[in-house]
């Protein structure tokens, strides 16, 4: 009688204990913005990337009430996701209003200034992870020097370290940004390795060079893992081959969902193993003989 009365008593103990935890950390939206106000207020409520803009506050939080390296990691990562996020808002462009511009890119400016604030501490890591940041946000050459050493090594197998190498080549070397996602994706064991923007930049690479079937395809796997639809894509306008106000040109738009279901599917489990398409077509030309 005494044991299971006991026994009873310890149960209630736990489960205080544990209703207690959850009330000190309570990590709901509503909650960290009323009693942290300053670290909802400078980034706007709007739909763009509204789903990245709460996991951003909720990394602030934990790194306001928990500072350590693994916080500040996820923080850094957090940003720069939504940051990648509204530049592509930026580029694409879909809304005519202007205040959701304006809001667009003060929040944009907002990321900037925060990552730029938070990784000014992490100088002189050997952290390739923190150094990719140092170096893209603070122009550290060193840090350069130790984030290329490591994702251009032969053997790289870090897929991480690959995804923020293509988003470096993304605008100079497009086919190179492209090889290196597909590798990345490869060496990805599941969708949840995959940083939410890396579908979408794809997409926007293909897009940019008016591989617009491709895009599509890119288009749909982004919004199959966008649980929030805050991804900024507008299909009919891809379907339109980029055309506002034009016919849809595109007809075999079946064809390429199914596509697109068997590429997720494949990155869900670890298995995808596609190589990446050429974005031009080498030309030919004739080799004249003397």
């Amino acid at each position: 009688m005494f044991i299971k009365t006991g026994i009873q008593l310890s149960l209630v103990c736990i489960a205080l204990l544990i209703s207690s935890c959850d009330v000190f950390k309570n990590d709901s939206l509503n909650n960290i913005c009323q009693e942290h106000p300053e670290l909802c207020d400078d980034l706007y409520i709007i739909a763009d990337c509204r789903f990245k803009r709460t996991t951003v506050i909720r990394a602030r939080y934990y790194d306001k009430i928990e500072a350590n390296e693994v916080n500040k990691q996820k923080l850094l990562t957090e940003l720069d996701e939504y940051q990648s996020c509204l530049e592509l808002t930026l580029f694409l462009q879909f809304t005519r209003n202007k205040q959701r511009k304006e809001y667009r890119l003060s929040n944009y400016l907002t990321a900037q200034t925060l990552m730029q604030t938070h990784i000014e501490e992490s100088r002189g890591t050997q952290d390739p992870i923190l150094a990719y940041y140092l170096w893209t946000h603070h122009q550290d050459l060193q840090a350069r020097q130790v984030f290329l050493a490591a994702a251009t090594e032969k053997t790289v197998s870090d897929p991480r370290l690959l995804f923020k190498l293509a988003r470096v080549n993304s605008t100079g070397t497009p086919q190179d940004a492209l090889n290196l996602f597909y590798k990345a994706l490869a060496l990805s064991r599941s969708t949840e390795e995959i940083p939410n923007s890396t579908f979408l930049l794809i997409m926007t690479i293909f897009y940019q060079h008016k591989k617009f079937e491709e895009a599509y395809i890119w288009a749909l796997i982004s919004l199959k893992g966008d649980q929030q639809n805050a991804s900024p894509i507008n299909l009919d306008l891809i379907l339109k081959r980029g055309v506002v106000g034009g016919e849809r040109v595109i007809l075999n738009d079946r064809n390429l969902a199914l596509i697109a279901e068997q590429y997720y599917q494949q990155l869900k489990v670890g298995k995808f193993n596609e190589q990446a398409p050429l974005l031009q077509t080498p030309s030919i030309t004739k080799t004249l003989i003397n």
